[in-house]
């Protein structure tokens, strides 16, 4: 259940829910110590082992277009609060540029430092209203102290080869296949989200899942028409 505004988590104070999904919520609140806006995001329970390797993988990282974490409670992480959207194509080569520019350092940073955030889409990058672009959400990232090479294979003692984990419509063959994972697949995802940045379509649609996976596995990109232009889309409420 979520929870109501004025709910204090430790020093925090739950001002209004920002967002929810499988594996909870997402609030913004205020930090009562430094009197700043922070996102806290609390976890349902079962999902402790992505909370903690989203911290670890986070508090790994010091990049300015990675989403900060600022502090870690019982069930709770916070993060950095972000004033903003996540892009929404189709858009201009001019708008897309600039975006894939930091977001593909911030890969690169998380690569050497050993993180493979394994989930990159459109919906885990927020571009704030100065117009930072901000890559979140490494819930299922897969941290390894051994690598600084992208070019690597990162460790796969987090997750068994077989584990399939992401997004379907982003996915490369490979990870949709459950196979080990490496550097090289962020970037297929990358890829793949800068293809709907740009047209305004998905690269591998499909009606459901196996659809999707088949077109993952089978297809080139899809050659849709594009949509008219549109801007970023709204924050949640």
């Amino acid at each position: 259940m979520a929870l109501s505004p004025g709910t204090r988590l430790g020093p925090y104070v739950i001002e209004s829910l920002l967002g929810s999904g499988g594996m909870g919520h997402v609030y913004r609140a205020r930090d009562t110590r430094l009197e700043r806006l922070v996102a806290i995001k609390q976890l349902t329970e079962g999902f402790t082992q992505f909370f903690a390797r989203e911290a670890r993988a986070i508090a790994a990282l010091n990049h300015p277009n990675i989403c900060q974490v600022y502090d870690i409670g019982p069930d709770y992480i916070v993060l950095e609060y972000l004033d903003g959207a996540s892009p929404r194509g189709p858009m201009s080569v001019t708008d897309v540029v600039p975006l894939a520019v930091a977001l593909a350092d911030a890969l690169h940073t998380a690569h050497q430092r050993g993180v493979l955030h394994r989930d990159l889409k459109p919906a885990n990058i927020i571009v704030t209203r100065e117009g930072v672009a901000k890559l979140l959400d490494f819930g299922v990232a897969k941290v390894s102290h051994r690598s600084t090479d992208a070019t690597e294979t990162l460790s796969t003692a987090e997750t068994r080869v077989g584990a399939v984990v992401g997004t379907l419509a982003y996915m490369s063959p490979e990870q949709a296949r459950g196979e080990a994972l490496d550097a090289r697949f962020d970037i297929f995802s990358f890829g793949a989200t800068l293809y709907e940045l740009l047209s305004g379509a998905p690269a591998f649609p499909g009606r459901g899942a196996m659809e999707v996976v088949a077109a993952v596995l089978r297809d080139d990109a899809t050659r849709s028409k594009p949509s008219p232009r549109s801007p970023c889309s709204p924050s949640p409420p």
